[in-house]
């Protein structure tokens, strides 16, 4: 073993061992900061970003949307403290700056476009003529139609270009109809769909709205054709739909990633069923052929298989070898209501899982081998009582990582997990960091709303008359924070009502190690109270 990996091995006190006896696990994490926002931050992503010297330099990226005030009794909305909208901090490099420069890059001019961000990234290098932001949006009770655009980090008044606009056209929302916008889109993927040498916007969409009563769940994959040359902001990009809302059960809704995952040479893509059913599929361009040439009412037809029903709601996706035995795996999780109240029942726990693809390697028509590596989360007890479902609903992502980058290829990763409203954040780690075959994992709180902003902040309505609770961990993600071999692993994660960004590290820092706390949920009330 090199010296370097001896050196961060022994930094961060992570064992090799082939095998480590169950018991309190409790890893070495630190606080590092807690960065203060004045909006609700959402989804997280670290991404690189051009700085001003012609360098590059690791930013992070973050939507907010629903920035609301309830009622004293949080039963109705009263107004917006603040829009939707998409910002960053262009340079996280200092873990000593608590209050880092937080840029706005969305609406700059006032008017209010964006309308609930989601899962904002940076575009690839190269991918239109300038450093872009794609902005996947829609969702929840907000009333104007979805849409996905970009946004120009090099024009100072970061001018937006729009890619689609979806909009209430009858007889579209209407019950029974298989065309049900307004769309809205959640994430994208950038791949070269007509291998024309120009990458493309792939990504899934839903008509559903949760609240309001409108547009029943349907779900289409589809892609927009990279203009080129002929780019301008007004014009929205071809459409083409790959996978459609028919034959039932149509189309992906919400998450997908996308990956070579048999070594073929060919792209697939991972997307997940959320609101109409229980799956998670892969997709495949037509044998032989372009993504392009497919057509989903005539073929040639896009390949799929479901890869994994029966375990509730799946939410994101993330694509990574969980096993180091060289083959790639799904590791994903569900999106569970409470079981506390008659219209939150579920008999599926929230969970965390990883997919295993089939030892034969024909990914299209054998099973994949599905492994619940955490069960039986829950989140915290709806508040107040709902009148309907799902009420609160977790957990959120899950991303695997290693808490030292010379782990990488030497080590199964670890698994981070957001609570969504369980309020929590979970660090799992391999049990048998070596092995290819046992997928047993030792979990640790690294962080709990309650232990953190006080008893039962969960449960607990804001004051002033915010009629809101404490209650929601966003989408976090994570870096190394330095390049090379001594690199170590930080954690980012939103606390949504609270306005915070709470930074972690696994590199030593003074006197903030952390202490874990324990794994409970708040007790379900009696029915009715």
């Amino acid at each position: 073993m090199k010296l370097t990996t001896l050196i961060a091995l022994s930094v961060v006190s992570i064992p090799l061992s082939a095998a480590e006896p169950a018991g309190d696990f409790c890893p070495e994490v630190y606080t590092q900061r807690v960065i203060e926002l004045p909006f609700n931050p959402a989804f997280l992503h670290v991404d690189s970003f051009n700085a001003p010297d012609g360098s590059r330099q690791d930013g992070l990226l973050m939507s907010s949307f629903y920035n609301a005030v309830k009622n004293p009794e949080g039963t109705e909305f009263a107004r917006l403290f603040e829009r939707d909208l998409i910002a960053r901090i262009a340079d996280i490099n200092d873990p000593s700056d608590v209050m880092p420069e937080v840029e706005v890059l969305s609406d700059l001019d006032g008017i209010s476009r964006q309308v609930w961000p989601n899962e904002t990234a940076r575009a690839p290098d190269g991918f239109v003529p300038f450093e872009a932001l794609v902005a996947p949006q829609g969702f929840q009770s907000a009333l104007p139609a979805g849409r996905l655009s970009l946004i120009n980090l090099d024009d100072p008044k970061r001018g937006e270009y729009l890619v689609d606009q979806s909009s209430f056209v009858p007889p579209r929302c209407a019950p029974g109809s298989d065309d049900n916008q307004p769309w809205f889109y959640h994430g994208v993927l950038f791949i070269d769909m007509d291998e024309d040498g120009r990458l493309d916007i792939v990504t899934a969409r839903s008509s559903f709205k949760v609240r309001g009563g409108i547009c029943p769940p349907t779900g289409q994959l589809v892609w927009f054709r990279n203009p080129g040359k002929a780019l301008d902001a007004n014009t929205e990009w071809d459409e083409f739909v790959l996978v459609d809302t028919k034959p039932k059960p149509g189309g992906p809704e919400v998450n997908i990633n996308a990956a070579d995952m048999d070594g073929d040479g060919r792209i697939e893509i991972i997307a997940t069923h959320f609101f109409k059913h229980d799956g998670i599929t892969i997709y495949g361009q037509p044998e032989g052929k372009k993504w392009s040439d497919s057509d989903p009412k005539n073929g040639p037809f896009v390949r799929q298989q479901d890869i994994m029903r029966g375990q509730g709601n799946p939410f994101a996706v993330e694509i990574a070898d969980l096993n180091l035995d060289g083959r790639l795996d799904v590791l994903t999780s569900n999106h569970q209501p409470d079981n506390c109240f008659e219209v939150t029942q579920s008999k599926i726990p929230g969970r965390v899982l990883a997919i295993e693809q089939p030892d034969s390697g024909d990914i299209f028509n054998d099973p994949w081998t599905v492994h619940v590596v955490k069960d039986n989360i829950r989140p915290n007890p709806t508040y107040p009582e709902p009148e309907r479902g799902p009420g609160r609903l977790a957990p959120n992502r899950a991303v695997a990582f290693w808490p030292a980058r010379v782990l990488e290829g030497n080590s199964r990763p670890w698994l981070l997990v957001g609570g969504d409203e369980a309020s929590k954040v979970w660090v799992l780690k391999p049990r048998y960091p070596l092995s290819t075959d046992r997928w047993e994992y030792d979990s640790a709180v690294i962080f709990d709303i309650n232990d953190y902003y006080g008893a039962n902040a969960t449960q607990t309505l804001l004051d002033d008359p915010q009629g809101v609770s404490i209650s929601t961990i966003g989408g976090l993600t994570w870096r190394y924070d330095q390049p090379g071999p001594l690199g170590l692993a930080e954690i980012y994660f939103p606390v949504f009502e609270a306005k915070d960004i709470h930074v972690m590290s696994f590199r030593p820092t003074g006197d903030r190690a952390i202490s874990c706390p324990a794994d409970v949920t708040v007790s379900c009330p009696a029915p009715g109270k």
